[in-house]
């Protein structure tokens, strides 16, 4: 039988194996995450993905018509 084991790599980001540790300067924006081998945290850049209208990586993006969207290409209502 075969059983998932992922491992833990502590402080490391689990896409990029880079640094998320406090002082690192990956700490305040990393989050829990896991992949099929590993246990650890994702770093900033590896949460980013292009703006599907201007190709800009965004961690914030939006969802229109056509896909995701980063802040500054969003055509949503405005609460203001």
């Amino acid at each position: 039988m075969d059983k998932l084991t992922r491992i833990d790599i502590g402080d490391r980001c689990v896409e990029c194996n880079c640094d998320t540790s406090f002082g690192s300067g990956n700490f305040v924006n990393r989050i829990p995450a896991a992949t099929d081998k590993f246990m650890g945290f994702m770093c900033l850049e590896c949460q980013c993905s292009p703006c599907e209208k201007c190709g800009e990586l965004t961690y914030e993006w939006y969802s229109q018509d056509f896909g995701f969207v980063c802040e500054d290409c969003w055509e949503g209502d405005d609460d203001e």
